[in-house]
């Protein structure tokens, strides 16, 4: 209780700014999952390896690549949320695409030639079949992905200026200040951010109790 209420101002504008870096990447990395699962059940077979290839970085590798490879073209000021929200999407890519992967193959084996027969191809496809069959598992994915992202503590670390922490990073100033018990409360705020994207994801878009 004495740590929660010793908690610096600053903790919520960060908690706002990983939530939204958190939200952002999920979509995006469920987005790439999505079209490379759907693109392996059909029978592009190479795409399941390069989907995986994240796994061999870290985030401070990818962070520091982009930093360098954006650096002459944009203040490194301007980088740090930006860098930040593409690497966590980068990451949690293949995370998403084997939970999707799966569903996607199941989908297009009993589904696909009917959708052929009725002439549905393309968006129509997508939003009226693949969509809504995959509504759980996108929620199961969309929650994983940002609930990693939120406690992702790498490529922010290079560059954030001041006011630009997100929770993680916030964490760790606090603990090497010395205030511990203002650290543990942020992190418990951490926790608790995580918890909740991952459970808005997989209940409430994935609709899982309704399911159940």
């Amino acid at each position: 209780a004495a740590g929660l209420a010793d908690l610096p101002p600053q903790v919520w504008p960060a908690a706002a700014r990983s939530a939204g870096i958190a939200v952002a990447a999920a979509v995006l990395a469920v987005g790439g999952a999505l079209a490379l699962a759907l693109a392996v059940a059909r029978g592009a077979r190479a795409l399941e390896a390069a989907a995986m290839l994240p796994m061999a970085a870290s985030s401070l590798v990818l962070g520091t690549g982009l930093f360098l490879a954006l650096r002459p073209l944009v203040s490194p000021a301007g980088l740090a949320l930006p860098v930040t929200l593409v690497v966590n999407a980068v990451l949690a890519l293949p995370f998403a695409f084997r939970i999707l992967l799966p569903e996607a193959r199941a989908v297009e084996a009993a589904h696909a030639r009917l959708a052929d027969s009725l002439g549905l191809g393309g968006p129509r496809r997508l939003v009226r079949v693949t969509l809504p069959l995959l509504r759980r598992p996108l929620g199961f994915a969309l929650g994983i992905a940002a609930a990693l992202a939120a406690g992702d503590l790498g490529a922010i670390a290079l560059f954030a200026a001041e006011g630009q922490a997100t929770l993680p990073l916030l964490v760790g100033r606090l603990a090497g200040a010395y205030r511990v018990e203002a650290a543990a409360a942020a992190a418990l705020v951490l926790v608790a951010l995580a918890f909740g994207l991952y459970a808005l994801g997989d209940r409430a878009i994935g609709g899982r109790d309704a399911d159940a």
